[in-house]
């Protein structure tokens, strides 16, 4: 069964890494990423995924202030 899963950073290039390096394992990522830390909060009230995967620093919220 395929854990869901968000992808959180303000940087284009490691959102896509972090996808290319889950890609081989049983995650199934939820509909777009999120760029900063509010983006990140709207997505999680909507997909509820079961992981995120949250950059320390972003624009608005860190992942800090997101957890």
């Amino acid at each position: 069964m395929p854990i869901s899963a968000l992808i959180a950073d303000d940087e284009a290039s490691a959102r896509s890494r972090l996808r290319k390096l889950l890609t081989p394992h049983d995650f199934e990522l939820v509909e777009g990423d999120a760029r900063d830390g509010l983006e990140a909060l709207e997505a999680i009230r909507k997909a509820r995924p079961q992981v995120v995967f949250l950059d320390i620093e972003m624009p608005g919220l860190g992942g800090f202030e997101v957890v």
